[in-house]
């Protein structure tokens, strides 16, 4: 049934935005969700259409065909390929960077960002069934995948350079309880009569601007330059960057070529920091002004974890005003907040935790899930080991520890995770909470030291039952062997059945299996995989025997290549080391190459 499922191409499954769950719709449903919210955000994207050069003169191809779209998508791709390529060699020219270190950075063969969406299950209200809404009035999540991209070695560089600047970023949280550690600091004084509220930014990654964006993270570079690793490269080089990673905001989807015409991209890994930097550089305008920080309740506390922020406010209008007076440094106008202020003595969510200020000051917490969550996790009869299961367990239960402020609290969030865990198939569940109490957990130090200081290595192995991963661990332990044995699972059902690129995936390098020379001798894939360890057959030996085996981390398209010419021409001079060619110089020098891959 999976592999029925898996070989429709009329579905399309997803996970869910932030609740876990799988989404399942039609091929053409999903389609047409994520075209109309293209459509619906004309003023982020914009449609490419192909065009190409006469005399002179750029003109629009009257009748495009699939192919042409193809060669538009490949030529954009190659263009920026080739930009980014180009930009890095000057730099490690200027610089003198060692070659080592600059060959992690250029970019071959290379594919254009993908888009794709994710259902927001988590705005559809817990007592509305969503098989009955209307496909239009669902929100998605637009995520433009860059693994593969031209722009992606240079965006990982950029984003170890200015990630360490988050540090200087006062409201910045690291994680997602550090502002339980901030309140446990504040004098419960101070917060008689005031509220804990949150503020949600409305689409951050769309509407901030690129050009801001870059200006900003340079501002605050400059100020710490001679504080972080640059990896020898000066300021001006960083700008660079920036630039042709944010600007080059070209995606394809269906075939069809966009381009992101405002905000930056959500899958590249440089987007999330230079967005941070940019809502900072508009606080530190705002509510960070001395004159009002500190007759704010926001000197008490500000917290932000990307676009999710937290403080307190004696009202609605006090929260709706410090929000509006960070959207108003905004020059165009498009950072929007979303205000969440309690009704009553209610909680308020906060990143995985609920937030309420008690009627002396003290502020309680506790655990939250989202009513809308389906509570999956990893199921107890999954095919893990069982020292897996029992860590996710005890995590949950240490979370709900560490955030429970509280008996009464601490009892509601252990609750939750009960809840949870007999869902999954946990029996007993609190037979895996650890037995600690609760001032204990929230002042303990993470972390536990590593005593293994024999071990030199790991080793990976698939699992298979707990009774094989035992004996495996016991005679490494026994023969005082010097690996740890890590045991990896199978596929899960996401990984088998969700897509994140299900309408552009390249099963062909040339898009053309019909007239590829090398997809019809592949026995089990197409040229275009990567990172393969293939098996060369030669067809005119009469045993079958394996001529040559061998890796390619680029499409073995390009290799395969590689060997069919070497077989051809297999006296030429630069063949002369080539397997393929000594062996058809030995025993087939007449003839043409036969192979089976």
């Amino acid at each position: 049934m999976c592999v029925c499922i898996m070989q429709n191409k009329d579905i399309h499954i997803s996970i869910s935005d932030k609740c876990g769950d799988f989404v399942v719709t039609s091929a053409d449903a999903y389609k047409s969700l994520t075209i109309e919210h293209i459509k619906d955000n004309d003023n982020v994207y914009k449609w490419i259409a192909p065009t190409r050069l006469r005399h002179g003169n750029t003109t629009l191809v009257k009748c495009p065909t699939e192919i042409t779209y193809r060669n538009q998508i490949a030529s954009k791709c190659d263009l920026i390929e080739s930009q980014c390529n180009k930009l890095w060699q000057e730099i490690v020219e200027a610089r003198g960077i060692e070659k080592r270190f600059s060959l992690l950075f250029y970019s071959h063969n290379t594919n254009l960002p993908t888009l794709y969406t994710l259902v927001k299950t988590h705005k559809v209200p817990a007592d509305v069934d969503i098989t009955s809404m209307r496909l239009g009035d669902l929100k998605v999540r637009p995520i433009v995948s860059c693994s593969g991209s031209p722009s992606e070695k240079l965006a990982t560089l950029a984003t170890r350079i200015i990630t360490p600047l988050l540090d200087y970023i006062p409201c910045h949280l690291k994680n997602i309880h550090q502002h339980l550690e901030i309140f446990r600091r504040i004098n419960p004084n101070e917060l008689s009569g005031l509220k804990f509220y949150t503020a949600d930014v409305s689409a951050l990654f769309t509407n901030v601007s690129v050009t801001s964006c870059i200006q900003d993270v340079l501002e605050l570079a400059a100020e710490h330059w001679s504080d972080i690793q640059t990896y020898g490269l000066k300021l001006v080089d960083l700008h660079k960057l920036l630039d042709v990673v944010l600007s080059n905001s070209f995606f394809r989807f269906n075939g069809r070529l966009y381009n992101q015409i405002y905000g930056v991209f959500i899958g590249c890994a440089v987007s999330p920091p230079c967005a941070i930097i940019r809502l900072y550089k508009l606080e530190k305008e705002s509510i960070y002004v001395d004159s009002y920080y500190m007759s704010n309740p926001v000197h008490l506390f500000y917290g932000r974890y990307v676009d999710d922020s937290g403080s307190f406010a004696l009202s609605k209008e006090d929260a709706t005003r410090s929000c509006r007076m960070i959207s108003d440094m905004d020059t165009e106008g498009r950072i929007k907040w979303e205000v969440e202020f309690p009704e009553n003595d209610e909680y308020v969510p906060f990143l995985d935790t609920e937030v309420r200020v008690e009627g002396g000051g003290n502020i309680s917490t506790r655990y939250y899930r989202k009513p809308q969550n389906k509570g999956i996790t990893l199921n107890y009869r999954s095919h893990h080991q069982t020292s897996t299961k029992v860590a996710v367990a005890k995590n949950f239960y240490k979370t709900a520890l560490e955030v429970s402020s509280g008996p009464v609290e601490l009892e509601h969030s252990m609750g939750l995770v009960d809840k949870l865990l007999r869902q999954n198939g946990y029996p007993n569940p609190r037979s895996f909470a650890p037995n600690r109490d609760l001032n204990s957990v929230q002042t303990s130090k993470k972390g536990k030291k590593n005593n293994n200081t024999n071990i030199h290595t790991t080793l990976s192995l698939p699992y298979t039952t707990e009774k094989d991963a035992n004996s495996i661990r016991n005679f490494i332990r026994k023969n005082k062997i010097p690996i740890r044995p890590i045991f990896t699972p199978g596929k899960s059902l996401q990984q088998m059945f969700c897509k994140s690129r299900p309408l552009d995936t390249t099963n062909c390098v040339l898009g053309n299996p019909e007239r590829c020379t090398i997809c019809p001798i592949i026995s089990n894939g197409t040229c275009s995989i990567r990172g393969a360890v293939y098996q060369i057959t030669c067809k005119l030996c009469t045993a079958g025997n394996v001529v040559y085996l061998g890796e390619a981390d680029r499409p073995v398209y390009y290799r395969l290549k590689e060997h069919m010419r070497a077989a051809t021409n297999p006296t030429s001079a630069s063949y002369s080391n080539n397997a393929m060619g000594q062996h058809y110089a030995d025993a087939h020098s007449s003839r043409a190459p036969e192979f089976g891959v």
